[in-house]
């Protein structure tokens, strides 16, 4: 493999890399909504909302590995989403309560 090729095949993969990273916090993130969506009286232990919480913590930290500014600013807004999804929902059940 000669000088010039190296650079050009590190590239292509670091883009399927970025491209795969982006594709996974997506669906982690979409996951993590529609737990987030369940009412209370349907997850009475809270381990769906458990389980969103720790998919938005994790995902917090791997928005931050992605390169391309627009992509990483479409997740940080699905972020934002999912955190006032989560919020709604602690002070739904606090008021339950």
């Amino acid at each position: 493999m000669s000088v010039t090729k190296q650079p050009s095949k590190l590239a292509e993969l670091r883009a399927k890399t970025d491209r795969d990273l982006v594709s996974i916090i997506d669906n982690a993130l979409e996951t993590g909504l529609l737990l987030a969506a369940n009412e209370a009286d349907v997850d009475i232990a809270g381990v769906l909302h458990r389980k969103a919480t720790g998919i938005y913590a994790h995902s917090l930290m791997l928005v931050q590995k992605v390169e391309v500014v627009r992509e990483r600013e479409r997740l940080e807004e699905t972020l934002r989403k999912l955190c006032k999804a989560l919020d709604r929902r602690g002070r739904a059940q606090s008021a339950s309560t």
